[in-house]
């Protein structure tokens, strides 16, 4: 399906930001922690983002509300995972605040993108199988627009403390295994 294809590039796209590549030196105890921190805040949201939507193909008000169940799950995760972004504080480290506002920003478009998937899905009637045929691929539409994001993870590869202190982190260990899940 589609939506879980997308939510395993969403998710891949945000590991890659969090757990960044290579191996590296060791990391200040305090960048550790901070980026423990904002790992731990995108906890939520990627295993929301790596369930599949429940979809009942013979009962399409079921497909219907399946989907609409996922897509708000996977906002409400989402805006927990911006208001616990907001928590963290600032960073120890050079060019971390700078890294978060746009992990933020990444994030309140994803959440805007399923909040308007999910308002076109509020409208189908899955009684009305002709309509259901276009108006759910329309009420998907949003989400597809995230393809065309720019990738979030700019730049983070050549911020050596962010990377070794992410490689270090526990949580960002723990997130990295999430993105792992099979197509």
């Amino acid at each position: 399906m589609r939506t879980r294809r997308l939510g395993y590039t969403l998710l891949s796209a945000l590991v890659l930001l969090v757990a960044g590549c290579g191996g590296g030196s060791s990391a200040d105890p305090d960048a550790v922690a901070w980026t423990g921190n904002v790992c731990s805040a995108l906890g939520g949201f990627t295993l929301a983002v790596a369930r599949q939507p429940q979809v009942d193909r013979s009962d399409p008000a079921a497909a219907v509300r399946g989907v609409g169940e996922y897509l708000a799950s996977t906002s409400g995760a989402l805006q927990e995972s911006v208001a616990a972004l907001d928590r963290v504080g600032p960073s120890p480290v050079d060019g971390g605040d700078e890294y978060v506002t746009r992990l933020r920003d990444a994030l309140v478009r994803i959440r805007e993108s399923f909040e308007a998937a999910r308002a076109q899905l509020a409208v189908v009637d899955p009684a009305n199988p002709e309509l259901l045929a276009t108006a759910l691929p329309a009420a998907m539409a949003p989400l597809q627009e995230l393809r065309t994001m720019p990738s979030p993870t700019e730049g983070l590869g050549a911020n050596d403390a962010l990377r070794t202190a992410s490689e270090q982190a526990p949580s960002c260990q723990v997130l990295g295994t999430v993105g792992r899940a099979p197509e």
